[in-house]
């Protein structure tokens, strides 16, 4: 695992559910890269895909956003969180401003 990889379980650990063009622009990589990483972090059991339409946003701790969804959005699966919170201490220097506000 790269330091790309833990920046995109670090994204999606602090602001949920996220596609991988909006991924792409706030990491500041290339499409193809982070659909790469995603595969692989997914094969591996740390991303799944998220299911349903309606995908629901942290917006500070007790805050969610409800949006309905018209990408692939993915999600950390229990493995990936319980990896995350073993991590809690570190700053990856990632743009956390949330997927759904340009």
């Amino acid at each position: 695992m790269d330091e790309l990889d833990l920046k995109i379980l670090y994204y999606i650990y602090n602001c949920g559910p996220v596609y991988i063009k909006k991924l792409s622009e706030r990491l500041q990589k290339d499409f193809d890269t982070i659909r790469t990483h995603i595969k692989e972090l997914q094969g591996i059991g740390y991303v799944e895909r998220a299911g349903g339409r309606i995908v629901e946003y942290k917006v500070g701790r007790k805050n969610k956003v409800t949006k309905h969804r018209n990408h692939t959005y993915y999600n950390l699966t229990r493995k990936g969180r319980q990896l995350m919170r073993s991590m809690s201490d570190i700053d990856m220097n990632v743009n956390l401003k949330v997927p759904y506000k340009r």
